[in-house]
């Protein structure tokens, strides 16, 4: 364990994650080739979609060894809709690398993603990447990290320019050593980058003397300090996240690839350093000696079933038996045991705490779910997922494609949790992130069944909340066998104050009566009353009873029934409406058309500013209003505006 490294790659879209690895993949002498983007070669951009679309869809995980460790690396997809796939994997993993696009800088998805990673205590190291680029700035990249991320950058690797101001080589700041990339500049630049280098090794020997006074006393004493002190100094400040090292290179040049790995070698934790928290908090975690346990963190139908499993403690092998702790039931045995590069696999015959491995075969699992010894069964903290907000129906051209449709749609709602699936009449409601993703289903979908169906134009997903608190009380009586029979129940409903699905509670009732009332108490919470589910309010169960001659079921829920929607009636049922984050990038002199458009679509803007790559425009806006934004932005730029919108709850239009 302390020779295993498990990092993701992380970004917003295009910052070259996929390329990243497709080099640490080589350069590590894992493929003796260079897979590329572009050209749709890359191994870690396996599926046919995002070989088309040139983007990452979903995580692909891949094992390398380098600098006597071996390193789990996850290259992770940038575009908000697959918010699922990074979710997932921060989940399980104990350090990230967090790429920024060295001309773009800092962007909103980075912004989410660190955040993401800061919620779960990470130790994270930066790589400026593109500085090969024009108009790549390395240190305004560094300025923006220490302003929008709000952390303590240190440049541990720095770029070099020359004359002309190309990307020239490359600089570590902690032992100076150089790289050049087309021979040694002339003398006059020489120097200028050596004094460069000087000031980042001092700005390095200044943060780790507030860590250590011996080596403050030595480098006021003017002598020098080896690396090995200086990382040793500052490594504590990575791994608890108060200190991130920055380094630079150019992914699709090879530039500071080599670095770059050492880097996650000497900064990032092993399972054994991680805290005692999460998985790892765990009674026993990390004891290969244990009983087994682990985190289903990922499924993937492809050819067959994937199910992707971080081992937490114990050891698993093929052909042992195991069980959910969900569902303990009949234990369960994979034959087989990988090791995955993307879509290819390699058999292995253990996998020990901290490892990534993946059984193959349909066991009807799904992420979140925990596998554990028969005798030890233990549940492992699943990862959350944020709901979806946009609703496509699909309407097949020939009716009898209806049930491989709904086949194929489900076996992707089991891979990703955050597709919804509900089936209505001849048609299938959708569900997802995003226009992108929805999209990406579709295709999906008819790649696998080669069925005509049409999709309809995305709709939101609205929910309802209350305005007041209120109370309903409704009796139902029935005769039944010749006899009256009665039943009653008392609802209360009021505000929350938060953003969560409503809460359903009781504090009252007879007690064969309760349970069958809060049963359908959650059913009519789930869809709500008018609008959609309920949100942000608390509904309880004050009372529940029956006749003296027993309580029949029917009748409660009739009587729960009538209760709820006497006291959403008295409430004042109000709709909530899904509302996205916007970062708009644009030209200088289009601001002012960008801003009074967001205007008149009900944005509420909080950033207007500018920079060095022009005008950048931020807030918040009802997502209803934001569809099919981009192409108007485009139009209003001269198609050179960009946008990202990220989903950021619901709220009363």
């Amino acid at each position: 364990m302390e020779r295993l490294r498990t990092f993701g790659i992380v970004a917003h879209i295009d910052a070259g994650k996929t390329t990243l690895t497709e080099r640490i993949l080589h350069d590590a002498g894992a493929q003796p080739h260079v897979g590329s983007v572009d050209d749709g070669t890359a191994t870690m951009d396996w599926l046919p979609a995002e070989r088309s679309r040139g983007i990452s869809i979903t995580a692909a995980a891949t094992r390398v060894q380098w600098g006597g460790c071996t390193l789990q690396v996850v290259d992770t997809p940038g575009h908000v809709d697959f918010v699922a796939e990074v979710e997932r994997c921060l989940h399980v993993l104990d350090g990230v690398v967090v790429l920024v696009d060295g001309v773009r800088g800092v962007e909103s998805q980075t912004v989410a993603v660190w955040r993401q990673a800061a919620a779960r205590s990470l130790p994270r190291i930066v790589f400026v990447n593109k500085l090969d680029r024009d108009g790549a700035d390395f240190d305004a990249c560094v300025a923006e990290l220490r302003q929008r991320l709000e952390c303590a950058p240190l440049p541990v690797v720095v770029p070099f320019r020359d004359g002309d101001r190309r990307f020239a080589g490359l600089g570590d700041a902690l032992s100076g050593a150089v790289q050049w990339f087309d021979g040694r500049p002339d003398a006059a630049d020489v120097q200028r980058l050596q004094a460069e280098l000087r000031a980042a090794h001092e700005r390095i020997v200044d943060a780790a003397a507030d860590a250590d006074e011996a080596i403050l006393a030595d480098a006021l004493a003017g002598r020098r300090i080896a690396p090995e002190r200086l990382r040793a100094a500052l490594r504590p400040r990575v791994l608890t996240g108060t200190l991130v090292p920055v380094l630079a290179g150019a992914a699709l040049w090879n530039r500071g690839v080599d670095w770059l790995l050492d880097g996650v070698v000497h900064w990032l934790p092993s399972p054994a350093e991680t805290p005692r928290t999460g998985l790892w908090g765990l009674a026993a975690a990390g004891d290969p000696q244990a009983a087994f346990c682990g985190l289903v963190f990922k499924v993937q139908h492809a050819d067959e079933v994937w199910n992707f499993v971080r081992v937490v403690r114990g050891e698993l092998r093929p052909g042992m038996a195991w069980v959910r702790a969900r569902q303990p039931g009949e234990p369960m045995a994979a034959p087989e045991l990988w090791t995955m590069r993307a879509d290819r696999h390699e058999g292995v015959a253990a996998a020990g705490p901290g490892e990534i491995v993946v059984l193959p075969g349909e066991f009807g699992l799904r992420t979140g779910d925990t596998l554990c010894a028969p005798a030890a069964v233990e549940a492992l903290p699943p990862p959350r997922f944020p709901a979806p907000v946009l609703t496509v129906s699909f309407e097949p051209e020939d009716g009898r494609d209806l049930a491989r449709l709904t086949q194929a749609l489900r076996e992707l709602a089991a891979d990703d949790p955050t597709l919804r699936v509900d089936r209505d009449g001849d048609r299938l409601r959708v569900r997802g992130m995003g226009e992108l993703h929805l999209d990406v289903v579709a295709d999906a979908v008819r790649a696998r069944t080669g069925a005509l169906f049409h999709a309809s134009r995305p709709q939101v997903d609205r929910r309802e909340t209350v305005a007041v608190a209120a109370t309903g009380s409704q009796e139902v009586r029935a005769m039944i066998g010749g006899r009256e029979r009665a039943a009653r129940c008392v609802v209360d409903v009021a505000p929350a104050g938060d953003e969560a699905p409503a809460a359903v509670a009781a504090t009252g009732g007879d007690g064969a009566a309760v349970a069958p009332a809060m049963d359908e108490l959650r059913a009519l919470v789930a869809t709500g009353s008018i609008y959609g589910p309920l949100h942000g309010c608390r509904v309880v169960l004050r009372d529940a009873v029956g006749d003296a001659s027993g309580v029949l079921e029917p009748l409660v829920q009739q009587a729960a029934a009538k209760a709820l929607a006497q006291a959403l009636d008295r409430a004042q049922v109000v709709a909530l409406e899904p509302y996205v984050s916007f970062e708009v990038r644009c030209p200088e002199d289009a601001m002012t058309p960008v801003v009074a458009d967001l205007g008149s679509r009900g944005a509420q803007v909080a950033v207007v500013a500018a920079g060095r790559l022009g005008g950048r425009v931020e807030g918040r806006a009802p997502l209803a209003r934001m569809l099919g934004y981009v192409t108007k932005l485009r139009s209003m730029t001269r198609g050179l505006g960009q946008v990202d919108l990220r989903p950021v709850g619901y709220a009363r239009r």
